[in-house]
C-alpha cells in the first residue's frame, strides 16, 4: 500500500517541505530523527516543537533514508493503517 507523508529536505542549507508517497512494503525501520532546524529557517506551518522521523526504506543494496515530519509513533500508525485491507469472502 502507498501512504502520503511530508518530507523535510535540505536544499542549499534551507529546509523545504514536500509531499512524498511511500510504499509501506519497503519500510524497514522508523527512528526518531536527531536533527534540529533553526527556528528562523523553519518552513511555514512548523515550529521548534515539531518532531521528525527517519524512515529507512529497502532500496536494493544501498537502502534509502527519508526525514519526514512527525514522531515515530504517528508515522508507524500511518504506515500500519495503510496496510490494513478488507478481506472479501
Amino acid at each position: 500500500m502507498i501512504v502520503k507523508l511530508i518530507e523535510l529536505k535540505q536544499m542549499g542549507g534551507v529546509p523545504n517541505l514536500q509531499e512524498v508517497f511511500i510504499n509501506t512494503e519497503q519500510v524497514v525501520c522508523v527512528k526518531q530523527a536527531s536533527m534540529r532546524v533553526d527556528e528562523s529557517s523553519m518552513p511555514e506551518g512548523l515550529d521548534n516543537r515539531t518532531e521528525f522521523s527517519n524512515i529507512y526504506l529497502d532500496h536494493g543494496q544501498t537502502g534509502m533514508i527519508l526525514t519526514v515530519v512527525g514522531p515515530p509513533a504517528v508515522i508507524e500508525t500511518k504506515i500500519n493503517s495503510a496496510k490494513k485491507q478488507l478481506l472479501k469472502g
